[in-house]
């Protein structure tokens, strides 16, 4: 009941700063709400969808404890290892740069060869899909969103940098409150690493939390900075020309 009320205030208050509530596309608006309760609904009550959570949260763990057994093996006691002395205060030998920066050089490695295969574009193509059917948001600013869900901040704009001339002041709003809404991948499981012992299924929720938060985004987007139908058409996620690497190793590397 507390969050019923809390849609209904930060809706209205995203409405009363907008810069221009005449042009606001009220089928965008309705639409993100709606989406974004139809995926709380499928990703928390129905059975198969909590199955396929629950397959991603148990394969980030093991790429966790795989990245674990290769930090320690590298790093010894440092990177996880048995300690060579008596730990007085529980965590009080964690150390940061050598327990979660490999996970964020797998996982980033991981990424660049998931794009490179072209996995990555064809998952986010579906959310992206799903965009522009319910909520008439198409071109750059559907995929942008969509791959919102997985990169971060930075690498979601630059999928779509020939494109960033051509949108508007309200899609380079929407772009950068989707990015705010989530977080990238990363991140989701270097926090699921820390909360796993507490929290069971932690990239489930936070995960969950990600791809909900999208049309969310969009919704509260176009209160605030109304935006039109977009470019039209879908734009390919694709490096940029004469930066796309030239081998599965290669994209490794880089």
């Amino acid at each position: 009941m507390q969050a019923i009320p809390g849609y209904v205030v930060l809706l209205a208050l995203a409405w009363a700063i907008s810069e221009d509530r005449r042009a606001i596309r009220w089928r965008t608006v309705a639409a993100g709400v709606l989406l974004q309760l139809a995926l709380a609904l499928v990703l928390i009550a129905f059975t198969p969808a909590q199955r396929a959570i629950l397959l991603l949260n148990d394969g980030a763990e093991a790429l966790q404890r795989a990245t674990d057994a290769g930090t320690a093996f590298l790093f010894g006691y440092l990177g996880g290892g048995a300690l060579p002395f008596q730990e007085l205060r529980p965590g009080s030998s964690f150390v940061l740069a050598f327990k979660i920066l490999p996970l964020v050089l797998v996982i980033s490695a991981l990424s660049a060869l998931l794009f490179h295969w072209g996995v990555l574009q064809r998952v986010a193509g579906a959310f992206a899909l799903v965009l522009r059917r319910t909520m008439g948001v198409d071109g750059p600013l559907a995929l942008a969103a969509a791959v919102h869900i997985f990169v971060g901040m930075i690498e979601a704009p630059l999928l779509i940098r020939p494109y960033l001339q051509r949108m508007d002041r309200g899609e380079l709003f929407a772009v950068m409150s989707c990015g705010m809404a989530g977080v990238a991948g990363t991140v989701m499981v270097i926090y699921a690493a820390v909360l796993g012992p507490v929290v069971p299924g932690a990239l489930g929720v936070i995960l969950t939390a990600s791809v909900i938060s999208t049309p969310a985004a969009l919704a509260v987007a176009a209160l605030m900075v109304p935006f039109g139908p977009g470019q039209g058409g879908a734009a390919a996620l694709a490096a940029p020309d004469g930066d796309a690497p030239r081998s599965a190793l290669d994209a490794l590397v880089r």
